[in-house]
């Protein structure tokens, strides 16, 4: 699937794209007091950009200029912009590492 593809129907994805952004991880609180990173990166595949959640080891395992696989991703609404989330049931996988590039 392409990004240009996804919209509000769309739940789950599969995606190979490029890393172009990414924030500067900081550190959260859960509701239950436990700390955890979280970044945000931008994904590409040259038809349109989306947001993607970066947490905890995600955030360490993915750099700027990586190609990165996603499987059964979910799609949601975030403070009104759709992102591609990657949980408990989904696959991040980095398939081209920008340092071998």
């Amino acid at each position: 699937m392409q990004i240009k593809n996804i919209d509000d129907g769309v739940k789950w994805v599969n995606l190979k794209v490029g890393v172009v952004e990414k924030s500067i991880p900081r550190n959260v609180f859960t509701s239950y007091g436990d700390r955890i990173a979280v970044s945000t990166a931008t994904i590409s595949d040259n038809t349109r950009s989306i947001r993607l959640p970066l947490w905890n080891a995600q955030v360490d395992m993915v750099s700027i200029g990586d190609t990165v696989q996603i499987e059964n991703g979910r799609v949601r609404t975030f403070r009104g912009e759709l992102q591609v989330s990657v949980g408990r049931n989904s696959k991040l996988q980095v398939v081209e590492n920008q340092a071998t590039q």
